[in-house]
Order: structure tokens, then sequence, then C-alpha cells
């Protein structure tokens, strides 16, 4: 998950991007964070986010103007404002502001701004996948892919409607792939974390009752990972 904090005070910066850090260990996920201090700069930047923590008071360009400059690109990046001015909450709503978090950030609220992105994300979320028997590609929903297996170069992804061929590697997908919801398991496999149905240390039952190995040493981190997933999941 792409995310951007800006703000033209460090001192803020740092404390939404130690706040992310904490969110992404204990939920064991990947962020990959990229800090501005200034709404220019974010907005001359050439990688599109997944999420934006924006300022609204900063010297050149300020956090009205700068969500306004995105959505003229036509970019539905999630943006939570955050501010010490509450008073501008109405006019970032003309923005589609995600969320507004008065500072300074508390561990709760930015947690909770997360776990719905995250959820939001997870429903939204397409890959473009080959489908091997009418020899056409068509879009598959992430929240519908089961597990992934790798095939050489390839990968296969397995829904619910069928198999379809992934055109790169596993490492690929695992890129692409909302890390939130799923989890490598080996080398081989990658596993959606809402289709599992039980697990030991063997392996994991899936929804469509296939047995995904898990290597001995990912077993750790997958329990944690899956716990995780289920407080967040319940919290909702």
């Amino acid at each position: 998950m792409k995310i951007a904090v800006c703000d033209d005070e460090k001192v803020f910066r740092n404390d939404i991007i130690e706040l992310l850090n904490k969110y992404s260990s204990e939920n064991n996920i990947i962020l990959d964070i990229t800090e501005f201090d200034d709404g220019g700069k974010l907005v001359a930047s050439k990688t599109v986010f997944d999420m934006i923590f924006l300022d609204h008071q900063m010297k050149d360009l300020n956090g009205l103007d700068t969500i306004k400059s995105i959505r003229e690109k036509n970019i539905e990046t999630k943006v939570v404002f955050v501010s010490s001015y509450s008073e501008i909450v109405f006019d970032s709503m003309k923005y589609n502001a995600f969320r507004f978090i008065v500072k300074p950030v508390s561990k709760d609220k930015l947690y909770e701004a997360m776990d719905s992105a995250l959820e939001i994300s997870n429903s939204e979320r397409k890959l473009i996948v080959k489908d091997e028997m009418y020899n056409e590609s068509i879009v598959v929903y992430e929240k519908d892919v089961i597990y992934a297996q790798a095939d050489n170069v390839y990968t296969y992804i397995i829904t619910e409607k069928g198999s379809y061929r992934y055109p790169y590697n596993l490492s690929a997908l695992e890129e692409e792939l909302d890390s939130g919801g799923f989890f490598r398991t080996n080398r081989s496999y990658i596993v959606n974390l809402e289709h599992i149905n039980s697990y030991d240390k063997t392996g994991i039952i899936l929804s469509n009752g296939h047995k995904a190995v898990i290597s001995r040493g990912k077993y750790k981190d997958f329990n944690n990972c899956y716990l995780n997933y289920l407080k967040r999941a319940t919290s909702r």
C-alpha cells in the first residue's frame, strides 16, 4: 500500500509516520511511505498513492488546493485531512475527503482510518488475468481470489468460478496484491485470508476445500497476520 504524508512541519510528519509504522508492524502489512513537506511537490509526484495524509495549513500550497489539484487529475486517492483547523472539515468534503482528523493525531483515529481504507481497498481492487478456455483477458476482483499458485514463470489464480492465468510470477503478484488481505505461505502459494476455513502448522484449508502448504518458518508470521486480520474484521 503506497502512502503519502504531506505536512510542512517535520514533527507532525514524523508523528504520523511513526503511527503508520506501528500499524504496519502490528498488522503484518507492507506500507510504502513517502513524505512531502509541500503540497506542490505532492501534486507533481508521478506516484499514484493509495492513501494521503494531508495537512491543510502549509506555506506554499494549502491542503484544499492540493486535493483540488489531485482530483483534477481524476485520481481517486483516499485523502485523510490532518489539521488543527476543524472548521475546514466541510470544505474538505467537497473534494471527497476520506477522513478528517484533528491534530494531534491519535492512534485510535489513524488505525480506524487505515482499517476502513483496507476494507474498501479489498472490495475494489482488481487483477487482469487470462481465461485460457476462451483465450481472452478478463478482470477478477481480489476479494474473489481464493489462492494463487506458482507455475514456472506464470501464476494461476483460483476463484470459485474457475482458474485463470496471471502473466507474471508469484513474486510479482505478491507486490500487486493488497498486503493486508493476503499472505504468502511458501514459495508456491499466496492465500486470501478471507477464504480460510481452518489451519494448523502443516497447512491451510481454504473455502473451496483446497489445502495450501505453509512453510515451518512462516507459521508464526502467518498466525499473527491472520489473528490481526480477524481483529480488524470483527471491529468493523
